[in-house]
């Protein structure tokens, strides 16, 4: 098989770390986004929660035909197309005048764009890295999202403030569309020899997916704990300005801080599970779980504007923490040549999470005429996903 070329290599995973970038600053900056768009076009919590859902739906529903996708045609030329198309969709936002077009915007770009890349990273990465280079190669494109969520409130929110959420999408669509095309022509192809092996070594029986008790447990609890994740991610904002009366840049400012908390818990809390709590990730996972639950009830409770920043802070640091040791069972629990479907099939009930949970809030702050309820919803999602996760079978009794 063919290797990328050290001298090729950096550059490779410079590219494809800026493209997952920005696809995670999308995803982290809607919600506020939403904010000034909301306030032009009249929607209610209830219309914002379908726009901010439709994202989800999409990204669920094509997530196994992109991969499908990927097998026939190559990583390449999807990773590229995908990022264009998040461009393209990004750019047709900025059109938006109606609740049905950014329903359709946002599903579309979930469906065609978002769901073709990280499969196609993960793709590429097994077809052309060494493998003793393929976890740090992974682990760079998971700390994109720590980075995305730091920077992207910087960087989104000072333009939607002088020129407006409509032109801020233009600008975000092109630059985003020429990300896609830098990564076409910096990445190398891969030859029908590679995909035809990555698609044998990876091919599992739709069977065995479904009698597979762990794969459903793991997945169910992804469902919960990115239900909390994306429920708290996407109505940050909103909550930050609606009920604590806080402008947009201020809310940026807390919203980067809780992506600087993604950031860092993601860098060093493989390395700390790994070493202090290797074998024990059922416990890892519910302890964190019940912290989180605990934090981020606290951002509602408090009405100290400091104590509910630590607050949230700690929930980022407990949810990351949680998800990042959830999300790496499947490699003590798994088949090595299974790992990837049934990784992917955790990822898809994981995402449809964040599907349910930004709709679900939106219709209870609603109906509550208060953001207590979304808070409680987050807060028991989390417990829900950490008690689900104490029925994995203890990893040091599977077979290798």
């Amino acid at each position: 098989m063919n290797k990328v070329k050290d001298r090729h290599s950096l550059l490779v995973l410079i590219v494809l770390f800026i493209g997952y970038t920005s696809v995670y600053v999308d995803k982290y900056t809607i919600g506020i986004s939403l904010v000034p768009v909301a306030q032009d076009l009249g929607f209610d919590p209830s219309q914002k929660g379908l726009i901010l859902s439709a994202f989800f739906l999409g990204y669920t529903l094509f997530q196994i035909p992109m991969g499908y996708l990927n097998n026939r045609i190559g990583a390449r030329p999807v990773l590229a197309l995908s990022i264009i198309i998040v461009g393209v969709f990004l750019a047709i936002f900025g059109f938006g005048y109606s609740l049905l077009f950014l329903v359709i915007v946002r599903f579309l770009a979930g469906a065609l764009g978002h769901s073709g890349y990280p499969p196609s990273v993960s793709n590429y990465i097994s077809l052309h890295f060494p493998l003793n280079k393929r976890g740090f190669a992974q682990s760079a494109m998971l700390a994109s999202s720590g980075f995305a969520a730091f920077i992207g409130p910087l960087l989104i929110a000072p333009l939607l403030v002088y020129i407006g959420w409509q032109n801020t999408y233009y600008i975000m669509g092109l630059i985003v569309i020429f990300i896609g095309l830098c990564i076409f022509f910096v990445i190398p192809k891969s030859t029908k020899e590679e995909r035809q092996n990555f698609k044998q070594k990876n091919k599992v029986p739709f069977s065995e997916l479904l009698g597979d008790k762990q794969l459903w447990i793991l997945l169910l609890s992804a469902f919960f704990i990115n239900a909390a994740n994306y429920g708290l991610t996407s109505w940050l904002a909103s909550y930050l300005n609606e009920a604590r009366g806080l402008a947009i840049s201020q809310v940026s400012y807390i919203s980067s801080l809780a992506g600087l908390c993604i950031l860092i818990a993601g860098i060093l809390g493989g390395y700390f599970i790994s070493r202090f709590f290797n074998e024990k990730e059922r416990l890892v996972i519910f302890a964190f779980s019940v912290l989180g639950a605990l934090s981020v009830y606290g951002v509602y409770l408090f009405n100290q504007l400091t104590l509910s920043i630590i607050c949230l802070c700690l929930a980022n640091i407990f949810l990351i923490m949680a998800f990042t040791t959830l999300m790496g069972l499947p490699h003590k629990l798994f088949k090595q040549s299974h790992i990837a479907t049934k990784y992917a099939a955790i990822n898809s009930g994981g995402v449809l999470g964040g599907f349910f949970a930004p709709m679900v809030i939106g219709d209870l702050v609603a109906a509550t005429n208060s953001y207590q309820t979304a808070f409680l919803f987050i807060a028991l999602t989390f417990l829900i996903s950490g008690a689900i996760a104490l029925a994995v079978k203890r990893t040091n009794n599977l077979a290798s």
